[in-house]
């Protein structure tokens, strides 16, 4: 049985970061990330690729490990670990997120953003009113409700003059214009004019977009090729597509053959050869021929990343 899927380009996660040190790092409650009801009595760790905890769980909240620091969330606020779990940044940041370019975004105590590289120094000051991951040596920024982007010194390259944007990918990045999408190479020219009702980074030299109710693929001379639209659309990871089938999710292989039947409540992307999948209330991973390796034993957990996957579990 074939199933035709879309070709998802990269599916952007954004992700906030942490700080770097202060004298006074007294918290400004009206700063701090709210702590969801329903994460209350939740802590997360770590484990390897055989399932092993590496690191226990004692944190609130944590990003995956990426460049071999992960951020994690303690008392409110966020720190770094290395992939031992020793701290090497404090939990003093009001929000935190993976490194990308040896740099991470980071909201500092006057409640503005900045970046810091993996020492914890600030490398761009706080300024910004939100920022995004470094790709390509280019970060989004955004000032009033404008995104622009800046170079790895902080100096802006590109003002802010658009709606919303993506980080670049394949030396592209999507911007908005009055509620249409395009996209801007390097040096700011518009490659492809905002008229795209939405659109994903490009990835392997294709991005997926949706105009006047048709959906396809574009190449970054705007060539544009219509294509079906399945239940639901996942980009392929590691040579697998996930699929919906009546609710439950499955994987396909890149000519729309089944490979793992779709019988997951929830299931995520390939990652280092295993995909998060939950079975029942408890989520586990299985390997590419859909062998459970790690048993469903976690309330939560994220994708591999550096060799290790964060868990979640519920304490009294």
């Amino acid at each position: 049985m074939k199933f035709v899927l879309t070709f998802l380009t990269c599916l952007l996660a954004l992700t906030l970061v942490g700080c770097t040190p202060s004298s006074d790092t007294t918290p400004d409650a009206s700063l701090i990330e709210q702590e969801d009801p329903a994460e209350i009595g939740q802590k997360w760790g770590f484990i390897d690729w055989t399932g092993k905890v590496v690191i226990e769980p004692a944190y609130q909240k944590v990003k995956p490990f990426s460049g071999g620091l992960a951020a994690v969330k303690k008392g409110g606020l966020w720190g770094y670990i290395n992939s031992e779990g020793s701290l090497t940044i404090n939990p003093q940041f009001y929000s935190a997120g993976s490194f990308t370019d040896d740099l991470a975004e980071v909201r500092m105590k006057d409640g503005k953003w900045g970046y810091i590289d993996t020492k914890g120094n600030t490398v761009v000051p706080s300024q910004f009113d939100g920022a995004r991951a470094f790709s390509g040596g280019l970060a989004p920024v955004q000032q009033g409700d404008k995104w622009g982007f800046i170079d790895k010194t902080g100096n802006l390259v590109m003002k802010p003059e658009y709606a919303d944007v993506m980080p670049f990918s394949e030396g592209l990045a999507a911007v908005q214009v009055e509620g249409k999408w395009g996209f801007v190479n390097t040096t700011g020219k518009l490659q492809i004019e905002p008229k795209y009702d939405s659109v994903t980074s490009f990835k392997n030299g294709a991005a997926e977009v949706r105009t006047e109710g048709k959906f396809g693929i574009i190449d970054q001379n705007d060539f544009f090729q219509e294509r079906p639209e399945t239940d639901s659309q996942a980009a392929y990871s590691e040579d697998l597509a996930l699929f919906q089938q009546t609710g439950e999710w499955g994987y396909v292989d890149r000519k729309g053959h089944i490979v793992i039947k779709p019988k997951y409540s929830r299931a995520e992307r390939f990652s280092e050869g295993r995909a998060l999948v939950k079975i029942g209330n408890k989520v586990g991973f299985i390997n590419k021929a859909g062998r459970v390796v790690i048993k469903p034993k976690y309330a939560d957990a994220l994708s591999f990343s550096d060799g290790m996957a964060a868990i979640c579990i519920f304490q009294d």
